[in-house]
């Protein structure tokens, strides 16, 4: 028997908001001039609250779809109570995906970078410039939080949402489009940040949507196999192999 919906949603969403407060170890965002004076009047917990409202909104409102919605279309998560941790061999060879999608996107990321102008080549020389985030925000972040708003809540309605409309006879199908359409969304997601930094280019778009889908099909088809949790762990160990790939060279 299925716990109650409550019961599904509020572990989810405990763990996603731990990958949400993450985002309090990054460094402040820089705010335009126009803005800076009544930025700067903010006290700094408010200053630091702004991280994490919108993100950590987004991890609520999924788990809720999530908890809802994923076990109608036999998506599960042992933290829901709907599904069981998989064995230990199985945790392996996701680690050693996730790694290896890093370490491939790192790869398709050079080969592209001289392609995408001099304003790109300006942009990452300058952010190479500013502070960087501590390295454990992207596992943590990227692995609890993402994971909960692409595949447990975004991912889960596509899927029940395509479901309604073909019945459950083409379920494979439904699935397949909730998988890419779920890693498209999960890229685009990253362009408004990037467009308040560089006047965005087809190329760059192309470059955005690609590298980021690449992780978001590999993870979804981690999650239809295996759960939710192994899905986290892969885009965990994406980001470190990410890390260790920027690290080689």
């Amino acid at each position: 028997m299925k716990p109650q919906w409550w019961c599904r949603t509020w572990p989810v969403a405990l763990v996603g908001w731990v990958g949400v407060l993450a985002l309090l170890g990054q460094p402040l965002p820089t705010v335009p001039a126009d803005l800076a004076a009544q930025w700067a009047a903010l006290p700094h917990w408010a200053q630091r609250a702004v991280l994490i409202v919108q993100p950590g909104l987004l991890v609520l409102a999924a788990s809720a779809v999530g908890a809802a919605l994923a076990h109608r279309v036999g998506l599960r998560s042992a933290l829901a109570g709907t599904g069981t941790c998989p064995p230990g061999q199985t945790w392996a060879g996701v680690l050693l995906l996730g790694a290896c999608v890093g370490g491939l996107v790192h790869g398709l990321d050079r080969i592209w970078a001289p392609h995408l102008g001099t304003a790109w080549q300006a942009l990452v020389h300058a952010q190479s410039a500013q502070p960087s985030s501590p390295w454990w925000i992207g596992p943590l972040y990227g692995g609890l939080a993402e994971e909960v708003i692409a595949r447990w809540g975004v991912m889960s309605l596509l899927a029940w949402g395509l479901a309604r409309v073909w019945g459950e006879r083409r379920q494979r199908l439904t699935l397949v489009l909730a998988v890419v359409v779920s890693a498209l969304a999960f890229g685009a997601a990253h362009l408004p940040m990037l467009a308040a930094q560089i006047d965005l280019s087809p190329a760059i778009v192309a470059r955005t949507l690609v590298l980021n889908a690449l992780g978001g099909v590999v993870y979804a088809v981690v999650f239809i196999r295996h759960g939710l949790e192994a899905a986290m762990a892969a885009h965990a160990s994406t980001h470190l192999g990410l890390l260790a790939a920027r690290a080689w060279g």
